[in-house]
């Protein structure tokens, strides 16, 4: 049997997307279009993934309240997933969008007891992993889950000979790092809170990423929103820079473009390839309201205007600051 591709959103969410002409203080703000969708990062990779057509499989926690709306909004997408039921309800974002500002309100979610959390595990446990299955892991923390939860998964799971993910925030990223995944996708941001860091040049950067390789974690990619990525091993860096796009949301680009870098190192693609194609999932995401995902149509065009750069001379446009 192929390998599978297991995402796990343990901070799931209910996304709702309001549209304005404007977002004014101390006023009446009347919106004009609203959108809802499936949220938290596992679950976007794995919707990312289903309009690439690869059947991921999302592991995401799941309320008996509003999870059943939740599941509804999966089951329209025809997303494969296994639900951990929770008594809480998960969390809902709210993203107020006009044209020159964009507000963004997370609840933090719902508090996972310690016989939820051990139904997890025994769920995880129990999946008939093969050898290079993925699993990635991505997102924030629940309450009543402690920040080293990745690592411990990277642990358990290590038996399985399986490719681990982290796409995480400081200190969870931090802790992740300790047992050694095989790729992390931080952003740039994410990456510094991780080691209290300012990275604004490239040598800077490649102090970070040598130290991360050589604790072994195999590829890293950063990503800067519309300033591109790096990809960082002990054999290569390479710089992708996304062509300019009709811009409308960057929620869940990141998502998007790890979905497509998976995407082709599942089919054993080059680090080039992949990065090239990454860079135009996550392009074409940024063209689409909300979370929606972009087609795989739209995708292909992008990818020839895709530029990559290997002189580290040529980097300097990533660290650029984003207004």
């Amino acid at each position: 049997m192929p390998s599978l591709i297991y995402t796990i959103s343990l901070n799931s969410s209910i996304d709702y997307t309001f549209y304005l002409k404007d977002i004014v203080d101390e006023d009446v703000n009347r919106i004009d279009k609203i959108r809802v969708d499936p949220g938290g990062k596992g679950m976007n990779i794995a919707r990312m993934l289903k309009n690439l057509g690869e059947e991921a499989v999302a592991i995401t926690f799941l309320s008996k309240n509003n999870g059943e709306f939740y599941k509804t909004l999966l089951e329209k997408e025809k997303i494969n997933f296994i639900p951990v039921e929770i008594e809480g309800n998960l969390r809902n974002i709210y993203n107020f969008i006009s044209e020159k500002r964009v507000l963004r309100f997370n609840e933090k979610g719902p508090k996972i007891k310690k016989k939820e959390l051990k139904k997890f595990w025994q769920i995880l446990m129990n999946i008939n992993f093969k050898k290079e299955d993925i699993v990635v892991m991505s997102g924030s923390i629940p309450p009543g889950i402690k920040n080293n939860i990745y690592a411990e998964i990277i642990k358990k799971l290590k038996k399985f000979r399986i490719f681990t993910v982290v796409d995480a925030d400081g200190i969870v990223l931090k802790e992740s790092i300790k047992e050694k995944p095989f790729i992390i996708k931080p952003n740039l941001k994410e990456l510094e809170r991780a080691f209290n860091y300012k990275i604004d040049n490239f040598d800077k950067l490649k102090q970070v990423c040598n130290f991360l390789v050589n604790t072994g974690i195999s590829l890293i990619l950063i990503t800067n929103g519309k300033n591109g990525s790096i990809l960082f091993t002990k054999k290569e860096i390479i710089y992708s820079k996304s062509p300019e796009v009709n811009f409308k949301s960057s929620i869940g680009c990141g998502d998007a473009f790890l979905a497509g870098f998976l995407y082709m190192f599942k089919r054993k693609k080059d680090n080039k390839t992949a990065l090239k194609f990454a860079s135009a999932v996550g392009a074409a995401k940024a063209e689409e309201e909300g979370t929606k995902m972009p087609e795989k149509s739209r995708i292909k065009k992008l990818f020839n205007l895709v530029k990559l750069y290997e002189n580290p001379k040529d980097f300097k446009p990533f660290f650029n600051e984003i207004s």
